[in-house]
């Protein structure tokens, strides 16, 4: 049988709801649930500039003592542009939703705890975000 758990995502201050498939379930994060905003606007030719989203998604481990929720506070920032080129915001957006939905299914079967499964989601979204968008950062949020 396929699980699916749901979260709750936050950009910025719109409140959305997000489900992603446990380990080979339905579902998934929607792109859009990715908004990027400006955070540092892009000055002359070259790399430079960066986007931001912030989402807290909700990751559950479902085990025989039931379902273990466990919120993760989750800010992505990509480059306005890299060495590639512009970075669209549909790539971006694409791009996060993908590798957030690889990530837990990497890390939910590991059995962490709270704030250790938060942290290996965020470092496995990193490492796989990274590959389509160079110079991706997800981290923890981060007061601006």
């Amino acid at each position: 049988m396929r699980n699916l758990r749901c979260g709750f995502s936050v950009a910025f201050l719109l409140l959305a709801t997000a489900c992603v498939s446990i380990v080979g379930g339905p579902g998934g994060i929607a792109p859009a649930q990715f908004h990027f905003s400006p955070i540092v606007s892009l000055k002359g030719r070259g790399p430079g500039g960066w986007k931001m989203a912030r989402l807290i998604i909700t990751l559950a481990r479902v085990s025989e003592g039931g379902v273990h929720n466990v919120p993760c506070r989750v800010q992505v920032e990509v480059p306005e542009t890299n060495f590639l080129g512009t970075v669209d915001d549909g790539l971006a957006e694409a791009a996060a939703a993908e590798a957030a939905d690889a990530a837990a299914e990497l890390v939910l079967p590991q059995g962490l705890v709270s704030a250790v499964m938060c942290e290996r989601f965020r470092q496995e979204m990193q490492k796989l975000l990274s590959v389509p968008v160079p110079g991706a950062r997800v981290r923890d949020f981060i007061d601006m």
